[in-house]
């Protein structure tokens, strides 16, 4: 028989995935683009001008995934790349009118609730908390590294 205490924590794993998941519905629903796409602008607001691979690490992403997630948002006229005069190479990222809008109109916390969640956590706690998650990591079978930089809003879909 599985012990209670597993069987609590798993209960607690499916309220933060449900959460997840309502939240990423609603900001779905509010503005149309996921969750992970709401990060972006946010992230683009709070630093105008961001590069893409700055943008990468503010999201926790690989750059090949930040840059996806912009060719949706440029495509739809939220964001836009200018290029740097002083080296071409340089993209600067900035959010249109419209990217500003649909920011506007999005439901708090931007960056989503776990990130929101932890940012709240003492230091201590999260110190705790990221041990353990990295000894639940350890002692699973399956484990796809990758997931690591994929948002968290499209892995709950």
């Amino acid at each position: 028989m599985t012990n209670p205490l597993v069987l609590e924590t798993l209960q607690k794993f499916r309220i933060i995935i449900g959460a997840v998941r309502q939240h990423s519905q609603a900001l779905e629903a509010a503005c149309g683009i996921s969750g992970a796409q709401v990060w972006v602008l946010a992230s683009i607001a709070d630093a105008p001008d961001i590069t893409v691979s700055q943008l990468s690490q503010a999201l926790s992403v690989h750059v090949s995934t930040a840059s996806n997630l912009l060719d949706k948002l440029a495509r739809a006229g939220l964001v836009e790349r200018i290029r740097s005069e002083e080296d071409r190479r340089v993209v600067r990222l900035r959010l249109t009118e419209a990217g500003r809008d649909i920011l506007a109109r999005a439901p708090r916390p931007l960056t989503g609730l776990i990130v929101d969640a932890l940012e709240k956590m003492p230091s201590d706690a999260l110190t705790r908390l990221d041990s353990e998650l990295s000894c639940l990591i350890g002692n699973l079978n399956l484990v796809d590294r990758n997931a690591a930089n994929v948002p968290l809003s499209n892995l709950v879909r």
